[in-house]
């Protein structure tokens, strides 16, 4: 008996047993289908936080943080570091040679003033560097440049947001005057509208880098902080795989500037991962109840076709007896279980994308199908029909002929 033969054979027991052929594919189906759904969602949520971490520096990027206030006590070394400082930027400048880009922030609430509205706001003091981690374009003029930290000029950069509120329309803000925190600065660029969801239901992202204005930090160090202490440094790494050379490098320089330990390093890609515990928690029940599904359609494959073993064993006897060898009635019976789990594969992956759109949909939560989930999705069901045909089909290639035919 060929291939050809036990694939037709297969198709003719399947038809002739509907109700058993059913209750196979019931499992094998529901199984695929819900790693198909689950595949595509956590490829989605994936998807999503790669996208995210992109727009935010990317996993080359990691900030670094002052990691003494709010102490109560501090040792007498802590007490006598500078902390972060505009010092610290122009040393790491010069000693990180793996560091692509680093960036000095400082932030304030001020009030601002305009032609047609006035508001309590975000002001943040940078540098350029800032706009090339974090992947902010200038919808109209320019961002801050090296020339307005040297010479600390009075040039401000607004967020969307700020340029349509105070000016009437981001065209109308290009050049004008505004005072924030009593300070008079012109407005040399507007930011285009960022936006980004996770989720239908989670809103924009990014809205807080559209209600905000950029200043020199230079500028803001001499006109609102009075030193040139920083809250937090961005670094970005010039080769993600350089990542942990630079903060390494990073380190030495500000323990040697500081004399302690008093910074921490938060990477970006480990704040995206928090972020999508809920989808992984999700992604993780639909998965068991994948493995389940499985798991009870390859048994019931199993039991099935024990049943039609012994149901024709005198029928095995004859085939062996007039030739056909133990490797015969073995491929014969596994290509059986490979008919089922295929088509209940295939069902399933027409059942899982129906129901990732479903979801999708419902939940609101983004999916991403790929062919390679397909593929998967089929392995998956083919491997099961593969290692549940495996003992019905050793049992009828080790079956005595003579045996069999003596059988009921």
């Amino acid at each position: 008996m060929n291939l050809l033969e036990s694939i037709s054979a297969g198709i003719d027991e399947a038809r002739e047993h509907r109700g058993r052929t059913f209750l196979s594919l019931v499992g094998l189906t529901l199984g695929t289908a819900s790693i198909i759904t689950v595949l595509a969602l956590f490829g989605g949520a994936k998807k999503q936080s790669e996208d995210f971490l992109a727009e935010v520096g990317g996993a080359g990027s990691v900030i670094v943080r002052n990691d003494v206030g709010g102490r109560i006590t501090l040792t007498p070394r802590e007490a006598a570091s500078p902390q972060l400082t505009w010092r610290d930027v122009l040393d790491l400048r010069e000693e990180a040679p793996h560091l692509e880009y680093i960036s000095g922030a400082n932030h304030w609430y001020l009030r601002y003033i305009g032609p047609l509205n006035s508001f309590e706001g975000q002001v943040v003091a940078t540098v350029p560097d800032y706009a090339a981690i974090n992947d902010i374009e200038p919808l109209l003029g320019r961002f801050i440049t090296e020339l307005d930290l040297r010479y600390r000029t009075n040039a401000t950069v607004l967020g969307y947001s700020f340029a349509d509120s105070l000016f009437g329309s981001p065209e109308a803000a290009l050049g004008r005057l505004l005072t924030i925190g009593g300070e008079r600065f012109r407005v040399v660029g507007v930011l285009k509208r960022e936006f980004f969801q996770f989720a239908v239901w989670s809103g924009n992202a990014f809205e807080y880098r559209n209600r905000r204005a950029y200043i020199p930090l230079t500028t803001a160090l001499k006109k609102y902080a009075g030193d040139d202490k920083l809250v937090w440094l961005t670094l970005q790494a010039t080769d993600p795989l350089h990542l942990e050379t630079a903060i390494s490098e990073v380190t030495d320089v500000l323990y040697r500037r500081h004399r302690v330990e008093d910074f921490s390093f938060d990477r970006s890609s480990e704040d995206i991962a928090e972020g999508t515990e809920f989808y992984l928690l999700f992604d993780f029940i639909f998965m068991i109840v994948g493995v389940i599904s499985l798991f009870t359609g390859g048994v019931v494959i199993a039991n099935i076709l024990l049943a039609s073993v012994v149901e024709r064993v005198r029928e095995i006897g004859t085939r062996m007896a007039l030739g056909a060898s133990g490797l015969d009635m073995f491929m014969h019976f596994l290509v059986q279980s490979l008919v089922i789990t295929t088509v209940g594969g295939l069902a399933g992956v027409l059942i899982g994308t129906a129901l990732t759109s479903t979801v999708e949909r419902l939940m609101m939560i983004p999916a991403y199908v790929t062919p390679s989930i397909f593929v998967l999705g089929l392995a998956t069901a083919v491997f099961v029909g593969i290692a549940a045909g495996i003992y019905p089909a050793c049992k009828a290639a080790r079956m005595d002929p003579v045996e069999a035919l003596r059988y009921g």
